[in-house]
């Protein structure tokens, strides 16, 4: 069984890139199966893959300490039951192991707490390949200047761009000897982020919602869920990372709730927030 380990920042489009993932490997007549660690309370991106693929979740946590017992477990299990072809691990946006990586958010990356900063360098420390997606929302010359930048720190890291996460496998291939690298560095740098689970029964309204994303607190890096605001009788889906909001319409059958992750969160003041923007006071 092949396992490909996806990661990064939150909000690099991790699940766009497992997408194309999957339906490479399809293509290419291998079974995948798909292991799936989400930081918060509820699943938000496992909703999004195929319902015809195997997806695993881990919830609640980060996969690179607290829960590195479940992998086992998860992995011997996914194993045994499915028998895939090939494995994709898509970890939490604070894991360690990364090879995704937001374009905007790097150009940007010296606005963010050090603790931040650090975790991303670690990320791209740990990696076998550097995915820089989202470059359609950079001019070429700031690309050029991350790629530059990206050469100089991790030189024998191979790097390309892309948008809307389309890689291949074929992409992501490297040589026997360089699967297994050691590197020695323990020390966990996400300590500081938290998340903030909202649920809800009464609609939202979509201005109001906007209003409130557009007034977040700086600490705030990521904003997913699901949610009703009352139009066309259809749920929509919340995606919002690095100042960027995407509002989706979605047929899923889901509950009115939003995963909120930050640094050094104030979840009594997210809580109010939300709260005073739906009028539910």
């Amino acid at each position: 069984m092949e396992i490909v380990i996806i990661g990064g920042f939150l909000g690099g489009g991790k699940t766009t890139v497992l997408n194309h993932l999957i339906q490479e490997a399809l293509n290419n007549g291998k079974k995948p199966a798909v292991l799936m660690n989400e930081f918060g309370e509820k699943s938000v991106d496992s909703y999004l893959i195929d319902r015809n693929i195997q997806v695993n979740e881990i919830v609640n946590g980060c996969i690179c300490c607290e829960l590195k017992t479940d992998v086992t477990k998860q992995l011997h299990e996914i194993y045994m039951t499915f028998k895939p072809d090939i494995l994709f691990i898509e970890c939490s946006g604070i894991a360690h192991p990364s090879e995704v990586l937001d374009a905007h958010l790097y150009y940007n990356l010296e606005k963010l707490p050090k603790m931040i900063q650090k975790l991303v360098d670690v990320q791209l420390q740990h990696c076998s390949n550097i995915v820089l997606n989202k470059v359609d929302l950079l001019n070429s010359e700031q690309i050029l200047e991350i790629l530059n930048v990206l050469m100089r720190k991790y030189p024998q890291i191979k790097c390309f761009i892309t948008k809307y996460g389309d890689i291949k496998i074929e992409n992501i291939t490297i040589a026997e000897d360089e699967k297994w690298i050691e590197k020695s560095d323990d020390q966990i740098f996400h300590g500081s982020i938290g998340h903030c689970l909202y649920q809800f029964s009464s609609n939202w309204h979509k201005n109001d919602f906007i209003h409130w994303i557009q007034n977040l607190p700086s600490y705030v890096y990521r904003v997913k869920g699901f949610i009703d605001f009352g139009e066309n009788n259809l749920k929509s889906q919340i995606q919002y990372a690095n100042n960027q909001l995407n509002i989706q319409t979605t047929d899923l059958n889901m509950d009115n709730y939003i995963v909120i992750i930050g640094h050094n969160m104030n979840n009594d003041e997210i809580i109010r927030s939300i709260k005073q923007s739906k009028k539910d006071i």
